[in-house]
């Protein structure tokens, strides 16, 4: 296919991919580009890539011409000299010109870019940013470097784009908290590696003799944080202490140093020494044979680095050679790695590094086999597999029509209410559906709109889609048009309101409501005829919420909103104070607004007594004190729920209660006090007496982590029933779409 092809094929998709990176070259960012490409190639997909720059040096580039279905695009006109002496290369408002470009010319579907100001630009393009996958490395971390504007552009990009990616759950759930946009769109992509970098550790003469040097190397950009000045005087400090060392450091990238004018002539200096080896750049495929023949990889870097929430591609390559890195001593990386792994830094300087590698030879080569196994994840076919999941389940979300054709006229579906905050999946399926047209009545207040806006889109709308069986409902049901749909989805409150009785049922086309005790509640209530009454459960993302949990999760106890009081939270003390009988490890976390966020809550006596009680109980005892965790509000559900092993529903009512489906979808059991409908949405084997019973089931898990593990996978598959592509499907057909 040349670059002016559409690909008609509908069993494959078409991605235009591009990062703001330039390919002369060798750095982290170029790499990506390359791999991305590559595992793209290997999914159900045809890849073009536009290029940032016209490349002069070809090393990267006879890679990216070997990969099977993908085809280059130049930048074409229009490129600005940034450097001098370097290429001519595309501003980010240029480049998102020529995305949009070459998206046209080949249909694309999906739009992956790589590049903050870049995301930005096509965030812009309605048309474009609904296909864009945004992965924006450059995050503003810690937070107290991240200025509100730098948050305001990620929140614009994340609020338009289809999909984000961050490279580690630590980068996902940072990004998930501070921009709540990013939430459950938010996606991993982490660094690859080609499979054929993984070495045969068992080949012979792959640890090298004993009474050679000891082969140390760098691979990268020379960086004044990344220790490369100090990893040239390496070879004499090691022979002062009886180590026979040789280091070789590949690359000609060289950073410049904001106040250190002197550094980059120190670093050249050091690279000419007698003890060091400079190859200067080479491709990816030349360093790794260096790298291959080595002892030692060095990723030593400053301690300021070690905050950092990605890991580096560099360090990745070097275990999958089976050269074992030498790095500083983090989180992430004795995570990856064990903490026990014998080539951490515990200390930022040389005399470190001499005693780490002075250590016995054989306990260093036995790192090898340790470093590789631990970065098989990073292999890029196993990456693509996980991309190709991915870009498939974002097509599912939209089921496709199969007599749709490019002239079908969309579906004018109208949504009209006062609170829209329990529409956002729908809302967002409902936009980026190809055969539908959304416009939105948003009322100010449950009784309050402009009535002659109201009018108007009534006159314009197929469908009108209520959301809550308030005043709107009443209001568009006594208006509507012959031919014309109007749908009602009831919540809960609005059962024993006054103003029900005025909606004018024989105009519904159909009541929607989240459960089958909510049905049988309004049938109680108003008579009217059940065969109009339907059930579409609440909608969650199964595939982003079942992320992998934390340590010591299973002593944590989550309970979602404690606001209005029959959500219960003292029943959840009850419970926990069971527990910490028997064990004094477990917490429980309480998420949510508390009472005094909402002032027509803290405005009932009744109510403010009982909040008033509860955090009194909370205050006056030492243990519950320490074991008890209150935490705001937030988006981020899924990162959340990653530390939680049970959540609590001790509420003595709720129409559905959409935490603990959540948190059976993150791998959580759910433990439910019996109530009204609680059996029949989650079952009876979840639903408990009372707080002696909560407790008695949190035990018997925790004395059984065997049958608690089966139990969370059984949690995940049961959460299947609520995930939200097979809500939308309700959703669609009770529209009259697919």
């Amino acid at each position: 296919m040349t670059a002016h092809e559409p690909n008609h094929d509908r069993g494959r998709r078409t991605i235009v991919l591009y990062g703001d990176v330039v390919l002369d070259v060798l750095d982290g960012s170029a790499i990506w580009l390359i791999s991305m490409a590559e595992a793209l190639s290997k999914t159900r997909s045809d890849v073009h890539v536009l290029l940032k720059s016209k490349v002069r040096n070809d090393r990267l580039l006879k890679r990216l011409h070997s990969f099977d279905g993908v085809t280059l695009h130049d930048p074409g006109p229009g490129v600005t000299e940034i450097w001098s002496g370097q290429p001519p290369e595309l501003t980010p408002e240029r480049a998102a010109e020529r995305i949009a470009e070459v998206a046209a010319e080949v249909s694309a579907s999906v739009v992956v870019v790589r590049g903050k100001a870049v995301c930005r630009q096509v965030a812009e393009r309605p048309g474009l940013a609904r296909r864009l996958w945004a992965y924006i490395t450059d995050l503003p971390y810690p937070l107290q470097h991240a200025t509100s504007y730098a948050l305001r552009e990620i929140g614009f990009v994340a609020e338009r784009a289809r999909r984000m990616f961050a490279q580690t759950e630590d980068a996902r759930a940072y990004l998930e908290a501070n921009v709540p946009a990013a939430a459950g769109k938010t996606l991993i992509l982490n660094p690859m590696i080609p499979d054929e970098f993984f070495a045969d550790l068992d080949a012979d003469g792959v640890d090298g003799g004993a009474d050679r040097p000891l082969e140390l190397i760098y691979a990268g950009k020379f960086a004044k944080e990344w220790r490369t000045l100090e990893m040239c005087s390496l070879a004499p400090a090691l022979a002062e202490h009886g180590v026979d060392a040789r280091v070789t450091m590949i690359g000609d990238k060289f950073q410049r140093v904001r106040g250190d004018a002197h550094w980059g002539g120190a670093m050249r200096e050091g690279l000419e020494l007698d003890s060091v080896d400079w190859l200067g750049g080479m491709s990816r495929e030349e360093t790794l044979e260096h790298v291959r023949r080595a002892d030692i990889g060095l990723g030593w870097r400053s301690p300021e680095l070690d905050a950092s929430l990605e890991i580096s591609t560099k360090a990745l390559e070097y275990a999958a050679v089976g050269t074992p890195p030498l790095l500083n001593r983090t989180a992430a990386h004795e995570a990856l790695l064990g903490a026990d792994y014998p080539l951490f830094l515990d200390r930022d300087d040389v005399a470190e590094l001499v005693r780490v590698l002075s250590q016995d030879a054989g306990l260093i080569r036995s790192a090898r086999r340790r470093a590789q196994d631990s970065v098989r994840w990073y292999a890029l076919s196993a990456s693509a597999e996980r991309l190709e999941g991915h870009l498939a389940a974002a097509e599912t979300e939209l089921p496709a029509r199969a007599d749709a054709t490019p002239h079908t006229a969309p579906l004018k579906v109208l949504l009209a209410g006062h609170d829209l905050k329990f529409a956002g999946e729908l809302i967002e399926m409902l936009e980026a559906h190809p055969l539908i047209e959304l416009r939105f009545d948003e009322w100010p207040s449950l009784h309050v709109h402009d009535e002659a806006r109201s009018a108007e889109l009534l006159g314009w709308a197929d469908v009108v889609l209520c959301e809550w069986a308030g005043k709107n409902a009443v209001w568009y049901s006594q208006r509507k048009r012959p031919g014309q749909r109007l749908l009602v989805r009831l919540h809960g409150f609005e059962v024993r309101a006054p103003w029900l009785s005025e909606i004018d049922f024989d105009a519904v086309d159909g009541l929607l409501t989240v459960s089958r005790l909510m049905v049988d509640r309004v049938e109680a209530a108003t008579g009217w005829d059940a065969a109009k009454i339907h059930v579409v459960p609440n909608a969650l993302d199964v595939r982003d919420l079942g992320r992998s949990k934390l340590p010591g999760s299973g002593h944590r106890l989550g309970l979602v909103g404690i606001v209005p009081f029959l959500k219960r939270p003292d029943r959840a003390l009850d419970a926990l104070e069971l527990l910490l009988d028997q064990d004094p490890c477990y917490t429980l976390h309480i998420r949510g607004r508390l009472p005094w966020e909402y002032p027509h809550v803290w405005a009932k006596a009744v109510e403010q007594e009982a909040y008033l009680s509860f955090f009194e109980r909370v205050g006056r005892s030492a243990r519950l004190r320490d074991a008890v965790v209150f935490e705001p509000f937030g988006a981020d559900m899924g990162s959340w729920l990653r530390k939680i092993g049970f959540v609590l529903s001790p509420s003595s009512d709720e129409s559905f209660h959409l935490a603990p489906a959540e948190g059976m979808a993150s791998g959580a059991v759910p433990i439910v006090w019996d109530r009204p409908g609680s059996a029949d949405v989650f079952g009876e084997d979840l639903v408990v007496a009372d707080a002696a019973a909560a407790a008695e089931k949190i035990l018997a898990y925790g004395a059984d982590p065997e049958s608690y593990h089966e139990a969370a996978l059984g949690m995940r598959d049961r959460a299947r029933t609520w995930d939200l592509r097979s809500v939308n499907r309700l959703w669609l057909g009770h529209l009259g779409v697919g």
